[in-house]
């Protein structure tokens, strides 16, 4: 089911034929009703508009220039969950150590991951002493495996 059309505000519903057919002449965007066959290609290209219907037209245009969210805004959000993630995977990685080192590298490892991730976000320093801790634990369950 389709909702009705509102009416164009250039046309109201008592315009006469006669003005309703001269308004549809002196619209750019619409075709000719009766074109000839050795009508030249771009008399007919220059009326038909381009792009997203749903576009503003050029003349209504706000002239605010809208630029695209960086993909790494160090205020991100996730960003800075990386760096709380690592924090807490750091106490378990650190448990792994005395109880499961096989464990422990896999839980340092992804430690590590988050780290890197966090590297990105504002708060940077943090995010490198969590990368040095779960490298060194890293190594120290790696070296209990040996």
């Amino acid at each position: 089911m389709t909702s009705p059309v509102p009416p164009n505000d250039s046309e109201s519903e008592t315009a006469s034929p006669e003005e309703t057919e001269q308004n549809r002449s002196s619209d750019p965007v619409s075709e000719p009703e009766h074109a000839s066959v050795g009508e030249e290609a771009t008399d007919r290209d220059a009326a038909v508009r381009r792009g997203s219907p749903f576009a503003a037209k050029p003349d209504q245009a706000s002239g605010v220039m809208v630029l695209p969210v960086e993909i790494l805004d160090p205020e991100w959000g996730v960003l800075r969950a990386a760096n709380w993630a690592s924090a807490w995977v750091a106490i378990f990685a650190i448990a792994c150590v005395s109880m499961f080192p096989g464990g422990g590298v896999i839980v340092a490892a992804l430690g590590c991951g988050l780290a890197s991730v966090g590297l990105f976000s504002s708060r940077q320093v943090i995010a490198a002493i969590l990368l040095l801790l779960h490298a060194s634990l890293f190594f120290a369950c790696y070296q209990k495996l040996l």
